[in-house]
């Protein structure tokens, strides 16, 4: 939250896709598009994960330095809704570059 590390955590799996899903269709690198998927899924879940416990952190320590701040929380929960959002669209970029490998093997 008080930094740019848990948003770029939280990006980089939908980018890793984009760029990769990319290549595995044109097969101009070694993993297949069923591979960069799951890798993309499943680091989207972990690094979400992580990017939340590093703003809590960084949270807490703002809090630490500050005692006299608010205590609101209701930035997490916008947090957590991007990280839901972002992992909709990777479900829809998938699905998009699937189709796409779909009309080139035809």
């Amino acid at each position: 939250m008080y930094g740019t590390a848990p948003l770029i955590l939280i990006i980089l799996p939908l980018l890793f896709q984009i760029i990769a899903g990319r290549k595995a269709i044109g097969e101009t690198i070694s993993l297949k598009f069923g591979t960069v998927c799951l890798i993309s899924f499943f680091s989207q879940i972990v690094l979400s994960i992580i990017a939340f416990y590093v703003s809590s952190y960084n949270f807490n320590k703002f809090l630490e330095q500050n005692p006299n701040s608010f205590r609101c929380g209701m930035g997490f929960l916008g947090f957590i809704m991007l990280s839901l959002l972002l992992t909709f669209i990777l479900v829809i970029v998938i699905i998009v570059q699937y189709k796409i490998k779909k009309s080139y093997e035809k």
